[in-house]
């Protein structure tokens, strides 16, 4: 049996890892319920490893659910938790 990992899937546990060390560092943290966490934009950003135009351009094709306040940009990590797993390919090879 091989130990090959698919480099998506290295990628997936990249963004995943990322995507908890926010959670721990937010100040907004409830672990009850995750649509009362918020990350913004630069969070994003550090979170996909994605430029801003490719945020924007997630936003523009509805990938990203977002909330704009006064040009600031917020998103529910729920709807990030929702948008990795529509997205999540575990790509099984045998």
């Amino acid at each position: 049996m091989s130990n090959f990992q698919h480099p998506f899937n290295d990628s997936l546990k990249k963004i995943l890892d990322r995507l908890e060390h926010l959670i721990k560092q937010s100040e907004f943290k409830n672990k009850q319920d995750p649509n009362y966490v918020l990350l913004d934009n630069s969070d994003i950003l550090k979170l996909f490893n994605i430029s801003p135009k490719t945020a924007s351009n997630w936003r523009e094709e509805q990938i990203l659910p977002y909330s704009q306040i006064k040009g600031k940009i917020y998103y529910k990590l729920g709807d990030i938790h929702k948008v990795i797993d529509e997205h999540y390919n575990p790509n099984k090879k045998k």
